[in-house]
């Protein structure tokens, strides 16, 4: 007869579990990313990985939550600590570096990407939408108290490029971490009062 987990042993399993998931996403993809290989990095069976989830694509779909959650929160840390253009600022250079941690922009872009997509059920899909993260970026802009100069869609379109320096990062001829600050400290006043 098997021994059940105790609530703190599930509790540990499913934090590995996410994190383990996390680490192979961002280095070998959702597609090459396998339970057996999750399973045993963790110390679990087969068998024990669905007592906590029902697929692989439903780990997929919490570590997507967790992430999307993690970078909004330092973004809105920052904000909530000076909530003006100061604040702002700082906040998406948070988002930024969660962004680039990841390489989560080239993740979000790839064909791998979509395959998840494409398994997961749909109400599970409405919440990894490029609008969710437009959404909270609207929220952010206004718990900073910032009013806008353009319309809030090309804001967006703007913030959004600028998150998008992350995937060529690799192609901008100095630090793109120094490029991407002194394109967002120099857009910020065109765009905001």
């Amino acid at each position: 007869m098997t021994r059940g987990f105790s609530t703190a042993e599930k509790a540990q399993i499913k934090a590995n579990l996410y994190a383990t998931c996390e680490k192979s996403w961002v280095n070998v993809g959702y597609r090459k990313t396998n339970v057996d290989t999750l399973c045993n990095k963790v110390g679990i069976s087969k068998g024990a990985f669905y007592i906590f989830f029902n697929s692989k694509e439903e780990l997929f779909a919490d570590v997507m939550d967790r992430v999307q959650n993690r970078m909004i929160n330092r973004m809105n840390d920052a904000i909530a600590d000076s909530p003006d253009k100061k604040g702002f600022i700082e906040g998406f250079k948070r988002l930024y570096e969660e962004y680039d941690k990841g390489n989560w922009i080239k993740t979000l872009a790839s064909e791998d990407f979509k395959a998840l997509l494409n398994r997961l059920p749909k109400e599970r899909l409405a919440a990894h939408n490029a609008d969710y993260t437009l959404e909270k970026l609207g929220v952010a802009i206004k718990k900073s108290n910032l009013v806008c100069k353009q319309p809030m869609e090309k804001v967006m379109g703007i913030l959004s490029a600028l998150l998008a320096l992350s995937a060529e990062k690799d192609a901008i001829a100095y630090d793109h971490e120094e490029v991407f600050d002194y394109m967002l400290e120099h857009l910020v006043d065109s765009l905001f009062e």
